[in-house]
């Protein structure tokens, strides 16, 4: 048989389990190490197909027939701008895996500018010789053995400049980078007991909420090891989120979710923490193979969330995922209250109406807040019940998405704060100081909320918070156990985990209440 019939055979065999299922794994995969040469696309659809099978292994000959294939895999080899703070953990990880794609960089005088402001002013001249380009004053200026890429990070991290001006120097760039990392499906977590599929894959319809509040343990993980793996997880498929970006890796814990399944949460360095919501990324795994991630934002017990299972694992067990997923962010963040903006039900995103977002989180139990979006939803699902071949066209899959949805676990106790209100009503409060004395002010509110709260008014989350918190009139006439609660919240902004600032402020209704009228008044 050709290549491409037995990687086809394979992969349309892949989601099929029972014995003979697994026998006719077995045989294709040894037939596949046999075939000498692959084109390209043959090896594109055989590293998905391993990729699943790795994850979803019949039985141990599946999974051996499987590592033996893999070393044959192409290495990741991709063109993407990647941001600053991938850039920086990339090359700690491997410095030699990524470079500046100059044949993509069309915006060479927004490099050259900056450049002016990190090189020696002995060097500024020659980055204005128009006898040589700046790729060759890279390669003539850079250390013997370092990437151009590199080279350029190093002047940045040595200028002396602030973090969030050296991100947004290179980002402004806009430099393509070409990643030569390990093959996706390399990308593993270590695992000592593998759960095999030996029987057809069903899918789940238990309801959440008893599994989302049964207990559940962490399990030890190097929160180095989850960052890494995550990121380079990511990085191969030319994906990017915020949390994940400026991860920290003292902030990282892992959940055994049963069925082969852990779950990785990992927070943000207390630098780019938000000064209400914690901020974490999560990404699940099955069997330690990345399966789904995704950004999460948590804050007095409502979370938003977004899911995005990697395009070879969908289907299956999405609904055991979710479920894990809820779990974890309900005991280890206080989340009770599940929901999503109309961006990630499709609004102005076209890969979530493409992969039918609505409807997969209708499925899992989240109702829209538009009734004109419910009453479309309940026309739609009429007409799949009349007619099983029907779906709804990209049309209708707009028209759902304008709207938000939610899962409530709360009986109706909890509402997401609406923190740009919030944010927005700190500027007007900043607004009435003259020009030059904003930083003053920002420093007498800190005074302020230090002395009511006795907390160290000097300390990041103090000040980030300090103008929010000087829109509550009564907050010095609070109860000693509230400010106090306030202050442990304060203190938990800026440890080393972000997990119980999230907890304590889940806990908190008396904040919570105050800053929802700060919104309206």
């Amino acid at each position: 048989m050709k290549p491409d019939g037995l990687v086809n055979d394979l992969h349309r065999t892949s989601r099929t389990f029972g014995r003979h299922a697994a026998g006719t794994k077995v045989r294709l995969l040894d037939e596949i190490a046999g075939v000498p040469r692959w084109r390209r696309r043959e090896r594109s659809l055989l590293g998905e197909v391993l990729e699943f099978l790795s994850a979803y292994p019949d039985n141990p000959a599946v999974r051996r027939g499987v590592e033996r294939l893999i070393p044959h895999l192409p290495l990741t080899d991709v063109v993407y701008e990647y941001s600053y703070g991938v850039v920086r953990r990339l090359l700690a990880i491997a410095p030699n895996a990524q470079e500046i794609h100059w044949d993509g960089l069309d915006d060479h005088e927004t490099l050259t500018r900056t450049l002016g402001l990190v090189v020696h002013p002995a060097e500024g001249d020659g980055l204005a010789d128009e006898r040589m380009g700046l790729e060759d004053w890279f390669q003539q200026s850079r250390p013997a053995g370092a990437t151009d890429l590199a080279f350029l990070v190093a002047l940045l991290e040595r200028s002396g400049l602030p973090d969030p001006v050296r991100v947004h120097l290179f980002e402004s760039c806009i430099i393509p980078i070409r990643y030569r990392g390990p093959r996706p499906a390399e990308l593993r977590l270590s695992t000592r007991r593998i759960a095999y599929q030996r029987t057809p894959m069903e899918r789940d319809r238990f309801p959440l909420e008893p599994v989302i509040l049964r207990p559940m343990a962490p399990v030890g993980q190097p929160g180095r090891v989850l960052v890494e793996l995550a990121l380079q997880a990511l990085c191969a498929r030319k994906l990017e989120i915020y949390p994940l970006i400026y991860a920290n890796s003292t902030d990282a814990a892992i959940v055994d979710g049963g069925r082969g399944v852990r779950i990785a949460l990992i927070g943000v360095d207390s630098e780019w923490r938000g000064p209400l919501e914690s901020l974490f990324c999560f990404m699940v795994f099955k069997n330690g193979v990345p399966v789904a991630y995704g950004p999460v934002g948590v804050f007095g017990g409502s979370c938003e969330l977004g899911i995005n299972l990697f395009p070879e694992f969908r289907g299956g067990e999405i609904r055991y995922f979710a479920a894990q997923l809820m779990r974890v962010l309900h005991h280890r963040l206080g989340a009770d209250y599940f929901f999503l903006t109309q961006y990630g039900m499709g609004r102005k995103n076209p890969a979530a109406i493409r992969s039918g977002a609505f409807w997969f989180y209708r499925k899992l139990g989240f109702r829209p807040t538009n009734p004109e979006v419910e009453a479309l939803a309940r026309a739609e699902e009429a007409r799949m019940a009349a007619d099983s071949a029907y779906r709804s066209d990209p049309a209708t899959l707009l028209r759902l998405s304008r709207t938000e949805a939610y899962l409530d676990l709360s009986g109706g106790r909890r509402c997401p704060l609406d923190v740009r209100g919030v944010s927005a009503a700190a500027s007007r409060l900043l607004a009435g100081a003259a020009r030059a004395d904003r930083k003053r002010m920002i420093s007498r509110q800190a005074t302020r909320v230090g002395r009511i709260l006795g907390v160290d008014p000097k300390a990041r989350a103090v000040r980030a918070l300090a103008p929010v918190l000087c829109l509550i009139p009564d907050l010095p006439a609070w109860s000693g156990r509230d400010r106090a609660r306030l202050a442990r919240f304060l203190r938990a902004k800026d440890a080393p985990s972000e997990q119980r600032a999230a907890l304590i402020a889940s806990r908190h209704p008396k904040l919570l209440e105050a800053l929802a009228k700060v919104t309206t008044d």
